[in-house]
């Protein structure tokens, strides 16, 4: 691996370490995610059905805004898996295609996969699933910091 994938303290970027802190605080704390499983150039992320994530309570469909993040956090995460380490990351452009709502009850899983890196510009493709059945396709841009 080249120097881009050399962790500062000697040690590769380890998903499952860094959401375990990240649910303590913030977005992950408010969302709820959790770590999945990753490789060295993607990551699974879930996020439990909750009623406060909801977007129309009558209907008990999960706000497409929790899925965005879920989405774009499982990228990113891929991006750092990817190159090794933690560093500062922007997503330029998130492109998501949804094919069915997260209905009442209904965990979302998504497995991103960084599919290409340049020095300062990573590009992700993703899928979002409930149980084996995809409910949304991404693609994303994401800026790395110098």
């Amino acid at each position: 691996m080249s120097d881009a994938g050399a962790a500062i303290d000697g040690e590769r970027f380890d998903p499952a370490r860094f959401f375990e802190l990240a649910r303590r605080v913030g977005h992950g704390r408010a969302l709820g995610m959790e770590y999945g499983a990753s490789g060295d150039n993607w990551t699974e992320l879930r996020l439990p059905w909750r009623e406060e994530l909801v977007g129309v309570p009558e209907s008990g469909i999960l706000a497409s805004g929790a899925i965005v993040s879920l989405i774009d956090t499982a990228s990113g995460t891929a991006v750092w898996s990817t190159i090794g380490k933690f560093i500062p990351l922007a997503t330029i452009d998130l492109r998501i295609d949804y094919l069915r709502p997260a209905f009442r009850g209904e965990s979302v899983v998504a497995r991103c996969e960084c599919t290409k890196l340049t020095r300062r510009i990573a590009f992700t493709r993703g899928t979002a699933f409930v149980g084996d059945k995809p409910i949304a396709y991404s693609s994303g841009t994401f800026m790395i910091a110098p």
